[in-house]
């Protein structure tokens, strides 16, 4: 995957060893939330989940998702394991890998992103899906893609899940630009925040790590530089590594876009949007110097001790900021709304809980214990 980099202090880089183990943390973290993420799903459900990175990998006409041949597929640093290749066989009899290689690989990585393996998971909760594309396609190819994915959502549909699949391209969204694939993208609204977003939910299923894993936070202010010296210096290959780019300053008017969005998206999800709503008002407090949520996650990762997937939870960590905030500005009632907002959006009911049945619940009576909340309030709230 390319990890090979700078072993030189001067230069304030990582060593060949340390971006191996930086790159390893960040795949450990996501496996953790795989884990937890597969735990909800059904038998058939978590089948589908499992073999989707083989399905971008090739075009079988009796696999789900197929347009045609022309399709682009082969997805960057990916081989199948033999349980995707024993599920493969599902659909077509006797299937074994390619053993000719892919002249070319069209995806360069797929990512999954948003709350599922987090706090904020439900059994409503989208998968939300980034399809990274690599430069040069034609727009028969791009369609291509587009086709298969729908197909591939109608699929997931059929067994209960709620997929979504967004077609993203790094070098275009550094420039500002982001196709719309699915109806639920906000993208054109919120830059920065889809891509703080982003870096602090987004798990690799697939292809190329993200370059951004190997920015070290003291270095995170000057990311086109670091990064293009990397480059530069020869102690990166690009094409190993996505780079959707850095956390640049917030320009205002996202501000109000964003805003108007989470306010749409309040009549289908209240909670969560109240709850994004409090986080956008925290960080207009800090412009323009913001302290993003993603580097909570990404200063744990370069801490160097046991990953906690509790700690840095990623809707945790919009709690814990929220709190903070509300805290300093001695808003209690606030404070009270912000965490029933946060008790709905997880979709737990444990008024009558006594032993928790899964990791959700026992984390959230965990976080009702630290309120101080009794069981007679939680009943009145389920």
């Amino acid at each position: 995957m390319g990890h090979a980099a700078v072993d030189d202090s001067e230069e304030g880089g990582l060593g060949r060893k340390e971006l191996r183990r930086i790159v390893g943390r960040f795949e450990s973290l996501g496996q953790q939330r795989l884990k937890r993420i597969r735990a909800t799903l059904t038998h058939e459900q978590r089948s589908f989940f499992d073999l989707l990175p083989l399905l971008w990998h090739i075009n079988h006409p009796t696999m789900p998702g197929f347009v045609s041949t022309d399709t682009p597929a082969g997805v960057m640093n990916f081989r199948p394991t033999r349980e995707q290749l024993l599920l493969a066989r599902r659909y077509v009899r006797g299937y074994k890998e390619e053993k000719r290689p892919h002249r070319s690989y069209p995806i360069d990585g797929l990512y999954l992103m948003g709350s599922m393996g987090s706090l904020g998971q439900t059994s409503g909760s989208d998968m939300d899906f980034w399809l990274c594309h690599a430069d040069g396609l034609d727009d028969k190819a791009l369609d291509g893609l587009r086709r298969k994915a729908v197909l591939l959502e109608e699929h997931a549909a059929a067994i209960g899940l709620h997929a979504h699949f967004f077609l993203m391209h790094d070098g275009s969204f550094r420039a500002g630009k982001v196709d719309r694939l699915s109806k639920e993208s906000s993208g054109h609204t919120q830059h920065t925040l889809l891509l703080e977003e982003f870096y602090r939910t987004g798990i690799l299923l697939a292809g190329n790590p993200l370059l951004w894993w190997i920015v070290p936070p003291s270095h995170e202010s000057e990311y086109g530089d670091y990064t293009e010296r990397l480059i530069r210096k020869r102690f990166i290959k690009p094409d190993h590594w996505l780079d959707f780019g850095g956390l640049h300053d917030l320009p205002a008017e996202e501000f109000f876009g964003v805003a108007h969005w989470q306010l749409f998206k309040g009549i289908d999800a209240p909670y969560k949007s109240l709850l994004k709503l409090m986080l956008l008002e925290g960080y207009a407090a800090e412009y323009p110097k913001v302290d993003w949520l993603c580097m909570e996650t990404k200063r744990a990762v370069y801490g160097g001790k046991d990953l906690d997937p509790d700690r840095i939870d990623p809707y945790q960590l919009i709690l814990g900021r929220i709190t903070d905030y509300l805290a300093a500005r001695n808003e209690p009632d606030r404070l009270q709304l912000a965490r029933r907002a946060f008790y709905f959006k997880t979709g737990q009911v444990l008024g009558q809980v006594t032993t928790p049945s899964d990791w959700r619940q026992e984390q959230m009576l965990k976080q009702c214990e630290e309120w101080g909340w009794t069981q007679a309030e939680l009943t009145l709230l389920d």
